[in-house]
């Protein structure tokens, strides 16, 4: 899956702009937002790492999602089940991969890049895949909604807004894109547990559970059988009713 960033970028990012711009001078005056930080060593901002888990975990997931993708809604209950039944033992790296085809997702995704940068972003991730049947269902840019859940997390809103505004932030959202396309992601979610991938909640939950507790060293959990569905019989190889001559 080849992505030209350039050419995604550029429709984007005007939208993104002028929407923000526009909901932001409405509603309030906006101050000097506060620079963004960059991390060590990197000369242009970066996407931050997003790392649910102890460091000290022996399973290292990784998944590529996307904020308006309903199977990575649903698999939601999936991953609290997993860090709910291994407690300790897994670390989670979030990664973003906006499809294109989901009108609101890259919206989505800088709001919550720029509450990672605020600390919150795992509290704002829960919120954007609890609220995402109202705000995908949304006609318009859903940038108040977005911005409503920040508040309603405690976010400064001063660094929130112009944060939004932000090509490099949107660069390094991105970078992580490219990077999933590196690694063959062409649907969401897409696990990683090694150089093992699982597509899906499903497969995660049939395939990449047992993988976990090959590496913690537990016996696997059988995978329910589904019985194949019985072939039907060709009409023409179906017995025909004689019936006895009719009387006159």
């Amino acid at each position: 899956m080849k992505i030209s960033v350039r050419s995604l970028l550029t429709g984007v990012l005007l939208v993104l702009v002028l929407v923000t711009v526009v909901f932001f001078l409405k509603h309030r005056r906006v101050t000097s937002a506060k620079p963004l930080p960059v991390p060590a060593g990197v000369g242009h901002y970066a996407a931050f790492p997003k790392v649910a888990g102890p460091e000290t975990a022996p399973v290292k997931l990784v998944v590529y999602s996307d904020f308006e993708c309903p199977s990575c809604r649903l698999a939601q209950g999936l991953l609290a089940a997993i860090f709910k039944d291994y407690p300790g033992k897994i670390q989670l790296t979030y990664k973003h991969f906006p499809l294109t085809s989901h009108h609101w997702s890259i919206y989505a995704h800088q709001a919550a890049e720029c509450m990672q940068v605020q600390g919150k972003f795992w509290p704002y991730h829960d919120k954007l895949y609890e609220k995402q049947p109202e705000w995908a269902a949304s006609k318009v840019p859903p940038a108040e909604m977005f911005a409503q859940y920040a508040r309603d997390l405690g976010a400064d809103m001063n660094l929130f807004s112009g944060c939004l505004t932000d090509v490099a932030v949107t660069r390094g959202i991105y970078a992580e894109k490219e990077e999933g396309a590196k690694r063959q992601v062409g649907a969401t979610p897409t696990f990683f547990l090694g150089d093992e991938r699982f597509v899906g909640p499903r497969e995660m939950k049939e395939k990449g559970v047992n993988a976990i507790r090959k590496v913690l060293g537990i016996p696997e959990i059988p995978v329910p059988v589904t019985p194949e569905p019985a072939a039907a019989v060709p009409p023409a190889a179906q017995k025909k009713e004689i019936l006895p001559p009719s009387k006159t």
